[in-house]
């Protein structure tokens, strides 16, 4: 099939398409990877993982598979079938490294406010006749943590190392191909509204982690990684962004677990509360930087071509 078979199609339809591409590859990408593992490792921790206790490796490796299953094959995919140049369907134009060190900033600049939009986010509860779904939220939220937890919690270098490629490098690629190259793209494109198009794929992006608890923070930064996308015209920046809030939170992991070894640091009532007026502070700078990392980009673009 020739690059950009489905260029002519309407945006909701390419994003339908890039819709059931993602159950697809979800499907058919896990289950070649589970196959290639067999003969390494046999069937036992494939039995686990049904039974619910597969091997910390195993869980690992399946989390590796999957997160490209869903966030890396499929956008690659409808790029190469929706465009003749998918790199540039994708948003992979170049990035200028002031631009680059400003997201950077961003995303360091808005964790004060990401904690204090957690401290209001775990503050969320339901009427007493929604205890089923509220108790389901907070089941979920706390088999996520622990999960996470035993992922991170080591000592050994090497497994340190795969950690940042498996919770920092392959989420920023992956999930910013799917979210800010493939959904948001198509919905702009679809809708004539950026704002609206950075709103509605931030609430995909957070709702996908099926963790209500912390919905909140997510979208936060769903929308600043949105407008990183948009406003610096390259999801290079939105790519920078996200890893630099990932790694940021694997820094911060390792520090409380040396420094205080008796605190979970994914709990944010054992970390402690962040002060309302840093966070709001913090805020108040990202939108500045966001509105001159937009101007520099657009001078960027206007400036004339020296020869």
């Amino acid at each position: 099939m020739p690059k950009g078979a489905f260029a002519g199609l309407h945006p909701v339809l390419q994003l339908i398409l890039l819709i059931c591409l993602v159950l697809v590859s979800s499907l058919l990408v896990t289950l070649i990877g589970v196959l290639i593992a067999i003969p390494f490792w046999g069937l036992d921790p494939v039995v686990a993982v049904l039974n619910g206790g597969a091997p910390l490796y195993f869980m690992k490796y399946l989390q590796l598979v999957q997160s490209i299953a869903m966030f890396v094959v499929p956008p690659i995919l409808a790029a190469v079938l929706f465009s003749k140049s998918p790199a540039s369907w994708l948003g992979f134009n170049k990035p200028a490294a002031k631009a680059v060190f400003f997201a950077i900033v961003i995303m360091l600049v808005i964790q004060p406010f990401v904690s204090l939009t957690s401290e209001l986010n775990m503050q969320f509860s339901l009427p007493e006749s929604m205890d089923r779904l509220m108790q389901w939220m907070q089941t979920t939220e706390e088999a996520a943590k622990s999960l996470m937890f035993s992922f991170l919690d080591t000592t050994d270098p090497v497994v340190i190392l795969y950690n940042i490629f498996l919770i920092a490098i392959v989420p920023a690629v992956g999930e910013e191909l799917l979210f800010r190259g493939g959904i948001q793209s198509l919905l702009i494109r679809w809708l004539k509204n950026h704002h609206v198009a950075i709103i509605a794929t931030a609430i995909l992006f957070s709702a996908m982690h099926m963790q209500f608890l912390t919905f909140l923070p997510r979208f936060v930064l769903g929308l600043v990684l949105g407008y990183l996308m948009v406003y610096g015209r390259s999801i290079w920046y939105s790519i920078m962004g996200h890893f630099t809030n990932n790694f940021l939170s694997l820094v911060v992991f390792h520090y409380y677990r040396i420094t205080k070894p008796d605190v979970n640091p994914l709990d944010p009532s054992q970390v402690g509360d962040s002060h309302p007026l840093l966070g709001w502070a913090g805020l108040v700078v990202v939108l500045a930087l966001l509105y001159y990392f937009r101007q520099h980009i657009k001078a960027r673009s206007e400036a004339p071509v020296m020869n």
